[in-house]
């Protein structure tokens, strides 16, 4: 039988649980469970999870969620609050604020930081015109 370590680890600050079975570089991808994030390595192999608000789990029943593989477009991966705001045309404290709003695609907060899955997507406000991220967003499309 082949001995294998599992990391595990949990962010109060953050309310997330993180375990991986292999420490590598790697991408946060969508599950079919919202609050649960798989993370691929560059080849697109699942090499851990992410539960994030973990104090909202009350329910005594277990989660459930697909983890299968999948593999990884050239494209995809997590970026910095810096590099979004550079890719926007924005600035930092803008890519944070629609973070927190929830307007971008696919942000999930880590302790302090933010990751950002590319390509970045910025949902659009409901009011007011176009803002430059948007406009940004237009010109690529």
């Amino acid at each position: 039988m082949t001995s294998r370590k599992v990391f595990v680890s949990y962010d109060h600050e953050g309310d997330m649980l993180e375990v991986l079975w292999a420490l590598r570089e790697g991408y946060f991808a969508a599950t079919d469970d919202e609050r649960v994030l798989k993370r691929l390595d560059d080849d697109g192999e699942v090499i851990g999870f992410l539960i994030h608000e973990m104090s909202t789990l009350k329910d005594p029943s277990p989660i459930e969620f697909e983890l299968g593989s999948e593999v990884a477009p050239d494209d995809i991966g997590n970026v910095t609050v810096k590099e979004a705001a550079l890719r926007l045309g924005v600035s930092e404290r803008r890519v944070r604020k629609l973070a927190r709003d929830g307007r971008v695609r696919g942000a999930v907060k880590a302790g302090s930081e933010w990751l950002i899955p590319t390509p970045v997507e910025v949902i659009p406000g409901r009011r007011g015109p176009v803002g430059v991220a948007g406009r940004a967003q237009e010109a690529g499309s």
